[in-house]
């Protein structure tokens, strides 16, 4: 009985760490796209940087009164006017890229603890095999011992998925 809960166990454990492996690639992709996407935010603002600057030195080169300055004046204030809500955009796609870094990386932290009591089920299930072949009560007592750790690990990374779900 011992050894069939704690397989029941460790195929639970083999598809949590499946879908925790899996959430972690589907952030870092998105971690990847939104450093795309910051990065072209990132290129407009220095376009409209670029172009503003040659707009305002054609303006230190014009006279007051030539024919054109009024064009220049409107595209340089219209290119520095759109500058700070790319450079807005480009820090909030930095910022939202970092967070999906970051939870990818809780993910990976997560699986990792899944996998140790993966492990401990996986060592408890040879134990309670041991102890069904020689008939050993120690061996018994410590598989059903390995398997409550496995399933308190289990306890302890599933808590901290939910906690880390409520922040």
């Amino acid at each position: 009985m011992v050894t069939g809960v704690l397989a029941a166990l460790g195929a639970f454990l083999t598809v949590r760490s499946t879908t925790l492996s899996n959430d972690a690639i589907y952030r870092s992709t998105q971690a990847t796209l939104l450093q795309a996407r910051a990065s072209d935010a990132w290129a407009e603002f220095q376009a409209d940087s670029i172009k503003a600057n040659v707009a305002q030195t054609q303006l230190n080169v014009l006279a007051p009164a030539q024919p054109g300055r009024e064009l220049l004046e409107a595209q340089n204030k219209d290119f520095r006017a759109r500058q700070p809500a790319k450079q807005m955009e480009a820090q909030k796609l930095e910022h939202d890229r970092d967070a999906e870094l970051a939870h990818g990386q809780q993910l990976l932290a997560e699986k990792d603890i899944v996998g140790y009591a993966g492990m401990a089920g996986q060592f408890a299930i040879a134990l309670a095999s041991v102890a069904a072949l020689t008939r050993r009560r120690p061996a018994y007592y410590a598989a059903v011992f390995v398997g409550l750790v496995s399933f308190g690990v289990t306890g302890y990374a599933m808590v901290m998925h939910y906690f880390s779900m409520k922040t």
